[in-house]
């Protein structure tokens, strides 16, 4: 379930922009005031506002630009209108990439998990937008920069902080989309887990897979948020599911009870209802919380198919012939990359930290207590263990920033106690 710490006010976010990477399918072009150019195809524009389709590693992703960033459209002179006027939340999920051709090489690939059972999943505390961040270097060494690379996030989460969702969301969107094929494999996504993998748009499931259940908690379980802090999180999530190019009706009824039904045309087009007898397949009930397992998300096309193995997702990516990047380790079913090496010992400390915090504290003032009550030239030995357990706290907030929120009650709370021990060492070194 979401902890919700803080209210989240949405901010439009500036993507960051694709640039050179082969397969753009188009001749529609974007310059941006501050000179970049992005190539694909534009698929609709409203009030100073564009949306364009680009290719990344053989799959479609919408790019969205707001009126201050543009410059200059050109577009291709064989566009036609109906291209022109399609809603960017009813596009159907693009359609996987091909086959590596005869005599290609092999895409480059690599499996980073994004919270896990042994060593921790929650959402602001082990799946963290700032641990992705740091991993970008050593994902281009390992993947490659001209875009081919294949980047599957393996989803294990039961929920989390609600904070974390729009940066972890911006990285995925921003910084992975741009550089890879970025393919989400869903394991379980509850909660703050499904909200952050919405922005991903080729998404397959585990048979055990599930996403959902986003209702938002202030404090405690009785609690669902209200009035303006939900509709605050209602827009957020709103903006995120375009990004995925998902109807955003779909991540609603996962959110509050709204009722959800959907038709799937002869062409293949999946249409969304917002009651649950418009559509021919009933999605969710009138009083119930949308979750998709498996099987009900296939249906309705949200998932691209079922894979437990590399060889049953590299199937149904329609690319067989993978470089999966990595070692193997025992007990672990896909290679462990150095990037994904980074996720995991970030998680370990994390967890580390998290159960030995008290203990750091504890010795910080336990110390400090013993110092106070000797003679001056007595007191080193004390200073010098509460010393190397505040760096222990230190060292703690630097690996994972959000301790700071999570355990202290903010930056400001943290930097006062920080502040107020080391004011007690300097008093004792006197």
């Amino acid at each position: 379930m979401i902890t919700l710490h803080k209210l989240i006010a949405w901010t439009v976010v500036a993507v960051t922009l694709f640039l050179g990477a082969p397969g753009v399918f188009a001749a529609d072009k974007v310059t941006l005031k501050d000179g970049t150019t992005v190539e694909g195809t534009i698929t609709r524009e409203l009030n100073g506002y564009v949306w364009m389709k680009i290719k990344v590693a053989g799959i479609e992703q919408e790019r969205f630009f707001q009126p201050g960033e543009v410059a200059k459209i050109e577009r291709d002179a064989a566009e036609t209108p109906k291209a022109a006027a399609v809603d960017a939340k009813d596009e159907s999920a693009a359609a996987p990439a091909a086959p590596v051709a005869g005599g290609a090489k092999a895409p480059k690939g690599l499996v980073l998990t994004l919270g896990d059972q042994e060593n921790g999943d929650m959402v602001g505390l082990y799946m963290v937008a700032d641990v992705l961040k740091r991993a970008i270097p050593t994902l281009e060494k390992e993947l490659g920069t001209d875009g081919t690379g294949i980047l599957v996030l393996r989803i294990h989460s039961g929920g989390g902080s609600i904070s974390e969702i729009q940066p972890l969301s911006d990285v995925i969107h921003n910084d992975f989309k741009p550089r890879f094929r970025v393919v989400g494999w869903i394991d379980t996504a509850i909660s703050a887990a499904a909200m952050t993998s919405h922005c991903i748009e080729e998404i397959y499931f585990t048979s055990r897979g599930n996403y959902g259940a986003c209702t938002a908690f202030a404090g405690s379980l009785d609690r669902p948020v209200e009035g303006f802090q939900l509709e605050t999180i209602l827009a957020m999530m709103e903006k995120i599911s375009a990004r995925g190019g998902y109807d955003y009706r779909i991540m609603r009824s996962m959110q509050i009870q709204d009722p959800l039904s959907a038709t799937i045309t002869p062409e293949g087009e999946v249409r969304y209802f917002s009651d649950a007898t418009s559509g021919d397949i009933v999605v969710n009930r009138e009083k119930d919380i949308l979750t998709f397992n498996a099987v009900t998300a296939e249906r309705v096309k949200f998932s691209r198919g079922t894979a437990d193995t590399l060889a049953e997702l590299a199937s149904l990516m329609r690319v067989p012939e993978i470089e999966w990047v990595g070692k193997r380790v025992k007990g672990v079913p896909w290679p462990v990359s150095e990037s994904e090496r980074i996720q995991i010992d970030f998680r370990k400390k994390t967890k580390e930290d998290e159960n030995r915090l008290n203990e750091y504290y504890e010795d910080v003032q336990r110390n400090l207590q013993v110092a106070a009550g000797l003679p001056r030239e007595e007191r080193g030995p004390f200073i010098g263990k509460a010393e190397r357990a505040l760096d222990q706290i230190k060292r703690m907030i630097r690996n994972n920033p959000n301790f700071m929120d999570m355990t202290f009650g903010g930056k400001e709370r943290y930097e006062q106690i920080i502040k107020d021990i080391e004011r007690q060492i300097t008093e004792l070194k006197k």
